[in-house]
């Protein structure tokens, strides 16, 4: 008659204050001691369960102390796989045996120690069974199988899986000391000697095995004596084997218990000059008495209640005042933007009306430098390379203004008919086509949605750099020349939008390839139409012709919103724009202007370097892709850049802007070759 079942495991979590100990947030221990999965000799939990509530753990760290001398193949290789899969990491702490098959669930941990005294042991599954020789060649595959299986788990470890699928097929039983062990990547560290180990090769029924070390011989020798004979070799509900190991050492305990008394003493000490608030001293027994309550949640806890119901003695706002510096610094610039005309002049500024030589002098009083009885090029050169002076940071200020004012004020039109886009980077990138869906299909009902395609139409962008150097010397201060950091750098401003003005007209004139391998304009693009001039008749062939576009069979109806003409032809755009009666159809034509105030007139005389006669159309770029300029991280302004200067005696500044410039797409631009 089968004997009440024995737990071959225990799960055990760990207070949050142990927890703490170890440096995690939440921690648990697993004792594996005896036959593991169906026992050998009487029925036991099954791994079903143990991987159940193994799974149900919520841990962050997981140790698992193992005594055993093996049990069920089966349930050995799901224990393992469950550990490999739990979330939290997995320390095993090899206590006494582990044997056969619970050698492979040692395997499982992320670090594997070793007791000095214990023991390890692989070899080859097996088992008994009666049958013919069918059914015993059967179960040899089957042992041949695990054998596999089990070689890859000892394998992830040592990193040899054909030496370890020799140990588990030649029949024999390896056994290894601690040393060993380490020796052979089995396991990580060896740790100091457990008494259970010392009484495991006593209370364990090592007899099964064939071939024992000869000092386990020994122990399961004088075992065997002192057992009963009616009793059967097996685990005793009472033996060590099926016992966790006692409490924590003395030492263990002591650790736990100062760290605790630490934490409560941290916690008094903050609560201590408010204890006689409301609500504090509540407070304090509650966080002193809460293991899981660090020191610095409960001054939170305690900032709460102290906080409560009170308002800031500054109000709602944080004003932030100018020193004297800031002041100083202010003041000169806006003196010096005020002198070149790029802002108004304060009467009430201190600086106003200062040279370039006094302001230098001024900021090396400022830094705490003494320039009394230098020359101005001395004095000027120090401004310049002191370490204090902010005479070269105020300079670079002033050129930026200077830079931004010119860049925001040159005439430009490319700004009204392309978009500003943006690039992370200077690799190509590409852009989808805005008419990439024309329309929707039809969905019948209880039918499925499809999925629309995109083509690789997509035109390319791309970066490049365009910028110029300028310097202020010493000279350029000493003769007072306020044209070099306000003057010039304005005039890099206008030329920097002006070379992005450049790029865009460019492309009207230089009809690059599109990405279909056909130029912008092109018959076979249905935008290159017949030479006429500007009239009622041609803009309207020209907007017919645009709204006549197509994205395959759907008509994209694009709407034409501007006439890009060359200044030779701005006054005939704008007679055709605004004349009642129709243009070029006779002399005396008292037809209606079709076209009247249907679209905008943009001139750059740019267009007329390259063609007086010929004329353009563009659909809007807020609805409609025409041409990209990219900016990199969508920064449009240039920027201004400052280093001290080797080559030259003073400062050096960079203006650059990054930019590109790409058509989008060829239906949504027309050209007039006039």
């Amino acid at each position: 008659m089968s004997k009440k079942a024995t737990a071959w495991y225990a799960i055990r979590r760990k207070t949050a204050m142990a927890a703490a100990v170890l440096g995690v947030v939440a921690a648990a221990e697993i004792y594996i001691y005896g036959d593991i999965g169906e026992s050998w000799y009487e029925e036991t939990v099954s791994a079903a369960t143990f991987v159940k509530e193994l799974n149900d753990i919520d841990a962050t760290a997981i140790t698992v102390r193992i005594n055993s001398i093996g049990g069920s193949v089966p349930d050995g290789l799901a224990i393992y796989n469950a550990l490999r899969r739990h979330k939290a990491e997995v320390t095993i702490e090899i206590d006494g045996m582990a044997l056969s098959v619970a050698s492979l669930i040692a395997m499982a941990g992320d670090k594997v120690n070793m007791a000095n005294n214990a023991m390890l042991m692989i070899h080859g599954p097996w088992s008994y069974v009666s049958g013919n020789s069918v059914e015993l060649r059967d179960m040899a595959d089957q042992l041949d199988t695990w054998a596999a299986a089990m070689s890859n788990s000892y394998a992830a470890r040592t990193g040899d899986q054909p030496a370890m699928l020799a140990l588990l097929t030649d029949g024999k039983d390896h056994f290894y000391t601690a040393e060993q062990a380490l020796a052979e990547k089995f396991v990580d560290a060896i740790t100091d000697p457990m008494p259970v180990s010392a009484s495991a090769a006593r209370d364990l029924p090592l007899n099964r095995y064939r071939s024992l070390p000869a000092a386990l011989q020994t122990a399961s020798t004088l075992a065997a004596a002192a057992a009963p004979s009616q009793e059967p070799l097996m685990t005793t509900p009472n033996s060590a084997a099926t016992q966790p190991p006692a409490a924590p050492a003395a030492s263990a305990a002591s650790a736990i218990l100062a760290a605790d008394n630490a934490r409560r003493g941290q916690i008094r000490a903050s609560f201590g000059k408010f204890s006689s608030r409301e609500g504090v001293a509540a407070l304090q027994a509650q966080c002193e008495d809460d293991h899981a309550c660090t020191p610095e949640a409960a001054g939170l806890k305690l900032l709460d209640i102290l906080g409560k119901d009170k308002t800031s003695v500054n109000g709602l706002n944080i004003v932030t005042l100018e020193d004297e510096t800031d002041k100083a610094r202010k003041g000169t610039t806006e003196a010096l933007l005020a002198r070149a005309g790029v802002v108004k002049a304060e009467g009430s500024n201190p600086f106003r009306g200062f040279t370039l030589s006094e302001l230098a002098r001024a900021s090396l009083t400022r830094a705490g430098y003494r320039s009394e009885g230098q020359d101005k090029k001395t004095f000027i050169g120090a401004a310049f390379t002191h370490s204090s002076s902010d005479f070269g940071s105020i300079l670079a200020n002033v050129a930026e203004k200077s830079m931004l004012k010119g860049y925001e004020e040159a005439a430009e039109t490319f700004q009204l008919w392309t978009r500003a886009g943006e690039l992370p980077d200077f690799k190509p990138g590409k852009r989808v086509d805005l008419n990439a869906f024309p329309s929707l299909r039809k969905v019948a009902e209880g039918a499925e949605y499809k999925y629309a395609t995109i083509g690789d139409r997509g035109e390319t962008v791309l970066l490049a750099t365009y910028g110029e150097l300028f310097s202020i010397n010493r000279q350029a201060i000493i003769n007072d020349d306020l044209d070099a950091f306000t003057r010039i750098p304005k005039l890099m401003g206008r030329a920097a939008i002006r070379t992005i003005g450049d790029l865009v007209y460019a492309v009207l004139t230089g009809n690059p390839i599109m990405s279909d391998g056909v130029a912008l304009f092109d018959a076979a693009h249905k935008n290159l139409l017949v030479g006429g001039a500007i009239s009622t008749a041609t803009v309207d062939a020209m907007g017919a012709a645009m709204a006549k576009q197509k994205n395959g069979p759907a008509v994209l109806n694009i709407a034409m919103q501007y006439l890009i003409v060359p200044r030779a032809l701005r006054g005939t755009a704008n007679v055709v724009r605004s004349s009642e009666f129709e243009v070029n159809a006779g002399k005396n034509s008292t037809t209606p202007n079709s076209v009247r105030d249907t679209f905008e007139v943009i001139t750059d005389a740019r267009l007329d370097e390259a063609s007086a006669t010929a004329w353009y159309g563009a659909a809007s770029a807020t609805t409609n892709d025409t041409i990209e300029v990219s900016y990199l991280d969508g920064n449009q302004a240039p920027v201004l850049e400052q280093k001290d200067g080797w080559n030259v005696d003073g400062t050096e500044f960079k203006v650059r802007i990054d930019a590109g410039v790409s058509p989008l797409d060829f239906r949504t631009l027309a050209k007039n070759p006039g």
